[in-house]
């Protein structure tokens, strides 16, 4: 985490946007608006963030489904032109 240089680009995104949604509520006087824009930012980043892993990092975060092949406990079954 210290190393800061070698952070995904996401990340500084989520960084970027949070620090301008400070600015955004202070600025704006603490608006429920604001801060709800600034929260729903963060959750659509985050979402975003989480689900766009690093390639070596596949494997060790969300999939939307199992990668594993199932072993068939059968033969496939022959061609009709197949003798």
């Amino acid at each position: 985490m210290a190393n800061f240089r070698y952070w995904r680009k996401m990340t500084w995104a989520l960084v970027l946007w949070s620090a301008g949604g400070l600015v955004f509520i202070v600025a704006g006087g603490f608006g429920l608006s604001a801060i709800a824009i600034t929260a729903l930012g963060l959750i659509v980043l985050g979402f975003i963030w989480y689900m766009t892993r690093a390639p070596w990092r596949v494997g060790h975060g969300a999939s939307w489904r199992s990668a594993r092949a199932v072993d068939a406990p059968f033969r496939a079954p022959r061609s009709a032109t197949e003798e």
